[in-house]
């Protein structure tokens, strides 16, 4: 039961962390600073998005030691990439192609393999 906390955490905090880093990066909220190599604008939504990406991390590697590489990794990459492709439709109004769509659904069917492998 705590490993499925930690999976759906995981996720949570990789799309959360991601969508907010991209949010953060669009110019609609004031940059804090500037990073002067890059030019990249960095506000409070950007921090949070790390934030978020860097417990993302911890959790992950909290789940490399409890469970399979073989396990842990189809699971959470197939379902990050999922989330994150309706994210990025619905929040950041970006095509969803039929290309996408049927990536999402073979995507969808490899995981439930490897659910159903567990």
């Amino acid at each position: 039961m705590i490993n499925t906390i930690l999976l759906v955490l995981y996720v949570v905090f990789a799309v959360g962390g991601s969508t907010l880093i991209k949010y953060g990066g669009l110019g609609k909220i004031a940059a804090l600073f500037v990073v002067p190599v890059v030019n990249v604008g960095i506000s409070t939504i950007t921090i949070l998005g790390i934030f978020c990406y860097g417990l993302s991390f911890i959790l992950y590697i909290l789940l490399l030691n409890k469970l399979d590489l073989s396990y842990v990794s189809p699971i959470t990459i197939g379902a990050v990439y999922t989330l994150l492709m309706i994210t990025a439709v619905f929040i950041f109004k970006e095509q969803f192609t039929v290309v996408k769509t049927l990536g999402c659904l073979l995507i969808f069917i490899g995981l439930m393999f490897v659910l159903s492998n567990k």
